[in-house]
């Protein structure tokens, strides 16, 4: 719960920085999750699963192009549906979620099999 809260704080912040500059919903969470995704994968790695096994990256990140793609659509969704525009806070609201889809996929896709 820690590293997920850790891990989600920091996307969180990286997110407000990127979008402050880029001013592109879309861009941000891309660009956000690209520096978050070696950090994430080093604390996930390490802290939670307790693996240091660097040939799961490209697992790692494709569950990151699913969970993008998912916090994308739910942003758009929100703004669709419930008329967010507020990009922080379309983000803030997704947030939980999304760092639960992530755990959860993480663990049985990424690293399967460790500590078990």
């Amino acid at each position: 719960m820690l590293v997920g809260g850790l891990n989600t704080v920091f996307g969180y912040l990286i997110f407000s920085v990127v979008i402050y500059f880029v001013k592109n919903l879309y861009a941000s969470i891309i660009l956000a999750n690209i520096i978050a995704v070696a950090f994430n994968f080093k604390t996930y790695g390490k802290l939670v699963f307790h693996s240091d096994d660097k040939s799961r990256i490209y697992r790692f990140v494709l569950v990151y192009v699913v969970v993008i793609s998912t916090q994308m659509i739910s942003i758009k969704g929100l703004g669709y549906f419930f008329q967010i525009s507020n990009p922080y806070i379309a983000a803030g609201i997704v947030t939980l979620p999304i760092a639960l889809m992530s755990f959860v996929l993480m663990r049985k896709f990424v690293f399967h099999g460790i500590g078990e």
